[in-house]
């Protein structure tokens, strides 16, 4: 069995399951470990990230936990500072935490808008912050962003704030790629489009209690598939971009998304 990620650590933000299944992050965190990674999950919700841990050892990959506050940098430090612990560097580091604020500039709360670029782009600013001195000082590192077909395409939706901030994240992404190319440490953004995760379903019954699964079939006809993306699509994205098979690719936005962005893009023509 091939393990390209054997003795890796990476650190995983925002790496909690739902009680309903797993979403993006923890998703990542199991395809990691069972590649041969040993997995810190950090999350703020650390009975999520117990979850993910369960996950990954019926596997039989290995995982530990950390309660982490991404929005508080001394728990993004102690985090940071638990996952070195485990053999001296931390090989990857994925950003995964986000939130979704809607509304447009006349709707949306200056409240909501700070608190969009919080979660969304001053996370991993402080990540980054605290693991590229410990790559650095390795020589080597890979770091995977998870952003959103939303940073790069305007849609029907009004989330003027998740947009911004999103945008500003792949910004971020493109600039450390840049600074600390020749250092050995790569850096990429995933570009999720539709995807279809069971915390995804469980916020749009929401506010669809009724017609969510008419909801559903309108989200997966959008997709040039036919079909929204799972959380293995990102999980798979991540996995590779962290292993040496993409060693000479850096500073990328993939776009895992069924090819989304072309149909937008086509859609304005």
């Amino acid at each position: 069995m091939s393990l390209p990620l054997q003795f890796r650590t990476a650190l995983v933000f925002g790496a909690g399951a739902a009680e309903v299944g797993p979403g993006n992050g923890a998703a990542i965190a199991i395809r990691m470990a069972e590649q041969g990674a040993v997995v810190f999950a950090a999350d703020k919700d650390i009975e999520a990230a117990r979850r993910t841990q369960r996950l990954v050892r019926d596997t039989g990959g290995r995982c530990e936990v950390i309660e982490a506050d991404v929005c508080i940098e001394d728990s993004i430090q102690n985090a940071v500072r638990l996952a070195q612990a485990a053999d001296g560097n931390i090989d990857i580091l994925v950003n995964n935490v986000g939130v979704v604020m809607l509304g447009g500039p006349e709707e949306l709360s200056v409240q909501d808008w700070d608190r969009s670029f919080e979660l969304n782009t001053r996370s991993a600013f402080l990540a980054l912050k605290h693991v590229l001195p410990v790559m650095g000082k390795a020589g080597r590192g890979a770091i995977v962003q998870v952003s959103s077909i939303a940073s790069t395409r305007a849609g029907g939706t009004a989330f003027c704030a998740y947009s911004a901030s999103k945008a500003a994240l792949n910004a971020l992404g493109m600039s450390v790629a840049m600074q600390y190319a020749a250092r050995g440490i790569r850096c990429n953004n995933i570009i999720l489009g539709m995807m279809d995760t069971a915390l995804v379903r469980q916020q749009l019954a929401i506010g669809h209690p009724q017609g969510l699964e008419d909801l559903l079939t309108q989200r997966n006809a959008t997709c040039p598939t036919g079909a929204m993306g799972l959380p293995w699509d990102a999980a798979d994205a991540a996995a590779f971009l962290a292993s040496d098979a993409a060693r000479y690719i850096n500073g990328t936005d993939l776009f895992v998304d069924g090819g989304l962005h072309n149909q937008v893009v086509a859609s304005r023509a």
